[in-house]
């Protein structure tokens, strides 16, 4: 009886270490939700920095459109251009992200280049535009209608997820689109494209990170949001 309840305790030890070591392995993964601006061009960054501070830490990353980012129940932290009227999310900005015109690098566009900052002859070409529910497109209509061009009034030949193959489509010449000048960035400078800033824009949106002041932050988490605030110099 005694070997039998040795064995018994001894389970139960094995159980117990079990589920503490599973516990301590969910407590070092961050679960991240980000929308495709700051998921393709900002995150890898801060990965590679958060990696080589801690680098016993797990770190899952989930892709999603700004609108649902905040949304996502299951989620430690949230990176999205799109605030949300949520009393339980707490944003904080870190970056500046402004929109551009993108077009061919052709002839016609070089000689609009010449013409100054008007960029109302949009309205006569093809649009490309962002996916319904990208923040991009709702900042890029934001920003048109500011400038007295609405939407109904461009000829949107495509609504697109992929910035990837928007560029490719306006490189082409199917058309023009409106994108995050971080996203466009590479097919500028190569020459691939040409970029026009759009007038009367601020400084830029802002990109947020995001998480949910009722919910208890692990301190794997907090780590995280420490070394954004880091990078990107945010005192608060």
């Amino acid at each position: 009886l005694y070997t039998y309840a040795r064995q018994i305790l001894d389970l139960t030890e094995k159980i117990k270490e079990e589920f503490g070591r599973h516990d301590e392995e969910e407590q070092k993964c961050v679960t991240i939700a980000a929308s495709t601006i700051p998921a393709q061009y900002l995150l890898p960054d801060i990965l590679a920095k958060f990696n080589a501070k801690h680098p016993g830490e797990q770190l899952r990353i989930l892709e999603s459109d700004s609108s649902q980012v905040a949304e996502q129940g299951s989620v430690d932290i949230g990176f999205t251009g799109t605030v949300l009227e949520k009393k339980f999310c707490k944003y904080i900005p870190f970056y500046k992200d402004q929109l551009v015109v993108i077009t061919p690098n052709t002839e016609k566009y070089r000689e609009y280049k010449q013409l100054g900052s008007d960029i109302y002859w949009i309205q006569e070409e093809s649009v490309i535009m962002r996916e319904e529910g990208s923040g991009t497109r709702k900042e890029a209509e934001k920003q048109l209608r500011h400038l007295g061009i609405r939407s109904e009034r461009l000829h949107i030949i495509a609504s697109i997820a992929n910035q990837e193959t928007i560029k490719r489509s306006v490189i082409q010449g199917m058309g023009v689109s409106i994108l995050s000048r971080l996203a466009a960035m590479n097919e500028v400078e190569s020459g691939r494209m040409l970029e026009f800033p759009i007038p009367e824009a601020d400084e830029g949106r802002d990109l947020n990170l995001v998480y949910n002041k009722n919910h208890p932050l692990s301190k794997s988490a907090q780590r995280f949001i420490k070394t954004v605030k880091e990078i990107y110099r945010i005192e608060k």
